[in-house]
């Protein structure tokens, strides 16, 4: 796919194509992780995997960085089931540092930003992501002063590497071509990857989903039984699931690879059957969005995919247990004053007010680690369901104020200016995330890292637009993304 201003860069800046050397490392770094997890030392995955992916990370960024893309992507795709294998295999739950995976990549392109000078990093577009990043210290400041040093290191990396990502991938806008394409391609053959899996946990619960299920006790993702289960597929929960699926599904409708083909019928099964009705809803959103920006040719198209989604899913729904725990789902929508996620929501929202007149400023960031905060004076309130709720209480009316701050003017930046259509996807999922803000967190973590990584492709492409001159062959028509605003001109 051709840009308005690809004319203007030179041509090795869209080679997509991963080095044999790269391809290579990618492979040893599979076989050695793969070769610990199933042999009697599968415990030490527990070092190996992080330090192994450090390492990669190292090698990769300086020799493709659309390689370095698409490899962060499948570490947050797949880095939750390695670590319920290695629960399984080596008998032990002291596996969590096996999470930081995906964080420590992120944190090599951290060490990426440091050799680049300030007048690279810091722009009119990127003024959003440091009013975002000072909040945050604001809610580690408050943390510190209110002693709460346990969940500290955590929430840091939660809450700050995410938009650090976001201007890594700005200050790469030369390269932004092959980087969509390989983010494109991981999501894309993820989707179908997650969503295989997802249905096939549904059917036939594997023993270390059921495991951790056990041992986790979540009370929110069913039974760990078959037929009984909320998918989370290769996930931690279904909210994140159904957004990495909402988000895939979004990219694939308007991407060209064949794979769409496989991936957006799985994905859309798989979706359903998390039951997460706030990813459903953003997912229509998206689509309306996309329907709004592409020509009528690539409407059809995407109808034709969709009938068939739902043909496919209509057939499944014929199974009894599918058709009984997939219909109360959808039913729950037309009466949520009898839906216990929604009253629960209700009573969270209640008590956060009385905490905020109690403590305006905020518990601290350390405070969004653990799910619930039973010390409050307000009480038990959950902070993952929400990302108002994990906001205020972390961050305080000041800190939660100016992040919301940024994230609006960085949105109003990405949607008031022409794009691509390179990007309408990333665009479209971040209006998908955008509507599930209120229901589920979606700022920090692995949503949070989905949501800033959009945001940093967008505001790359708007810059690219910006310092490139248009191209106005009809060719380069077709790919522009024309605005309400551009036609009433």
């Amino acid at each position: 796919m051709t840009t308005p201003n690809s004319h203007d860069r030179p041509d090795h800046l869209f080679r997509t194509q991963v080095k044999p050397r790269v391809a290579w490392i990618f492979c040893v770094f599979i076989l050695t992780n793969v070769l610990v997890l199933f042999s009697p030392l599968a415990r030490a995955a527990i070092v190996v995997y992080p330090a192994s992916t450090f390492l990669l990370c190292l090698f990769v960024i300086k020799r493709s960085r659309a390689a370095f893309v698409g490899f962060v992507c499948w570490l947050w795709l797949l880095t939750p089931f390695i670590r319920r294998m290695v629960e399984w295999r080596s008998g032990t739950t002291a596996s969590n540092a096996i999470l930081l995976a995906p964080y420590v990549a992120i944190g090599v392109a951290a060490l990426a930003l440091v050799s680049k000078s300030a007048m690279v990093t810091v722009s009119r577009r990127t003024m959003p992501l440091l009013f975002v990043l000072g909040a945050v210290c604001y809610g580690i400041v408050v943390g510190i002063l209110h002693y709460r040093f346990s969940g500290l290191p955590q929430a840091v990396i939660a809450w700050e590497l995410p938009p650090i990502y976001a201007l890594f991938l700005y200050v790469e806008r030369d390269e932004q071509e092959s980087i969509y394409k390989s983010f494109e391609l991981a999501m894309i053959t993820g989707l179908f990857v997650i969503g295989a899996y997802g249905i096939y946990q549904f059917f036939q619960l594997p023993e270390w989903d059921a495991q951790w299920m056990i041992q986790s006790d979540l009370q929110s993702i069913g039974l760990p039984e078959p037929f009984q289960v909320r998918v989370f597929s290769t996930m931690n929960s279904p909210q994140v699931f159904a957004a990495f699926c909402a988000a895939g599904l979004l990219i694939a409708l308007r991407s060209h690879s064949r794979i769409r083909y496989l991936a957006v019928p799985v994905g859309f099964i798989a979706l359903v059957l998390s039951l997460s009705r706030t990813a459903w809803i953003g997912l229509a959103v998206g689509v309306v969005y996309l329907f709004c920006k592409i020509t009528n040719r690539q409407r059809v198209r995407i109808v034709a995919v969709a009938g068939c989604s739902l043909v496919i899913s209509l057939a499944a729904l014929q199974v009894p247990e599918v058709n009984t725990i997939v219909m109360a789902r959808f039913n729950s929508l037309a009466d949520p004053q009898h839906d216990d996620s929604y009253q629960t929501r209700a009573h969270d929202y209640d008590l956060l007010v009385q905490s905020m007149i109690e403590d305006p400023f905020g518990q601290g960031l350390s405070a969004d680690a653990n799910t619930t905060d039973q010390s409050s004076k307000a009480g038990a309130v959950s902070r993952q369901d929400s990302s108002i709720t994990a906001s205020l209480f972390s961050l305080g009316i000041l800190g939660a104020a100016i992040f919301a701050l940024g994230l609006m003017l960085v949105g109003f930046g990405i949607f008031t200016e022409p794009g691509t259509a390179t990007s309408i996807g990333a665009r479209a999922t971040l209006l998908s995330i955008a509507v599930e803000a209120p229901f589920n967190n979606v700022v920090s973590g692995p949503v949070g890292f989905l949501l800033w990584c959009c945001v940093g492709l967008c505001i790359a492409e708007c810059e690219l637009m910006s310092s490139h001159p248009l191209d106005q062959s009809p060719e380069a028509a077709r790919h522009r993304i024309v605005t309400p605003e551009a036609m009433a001109s």
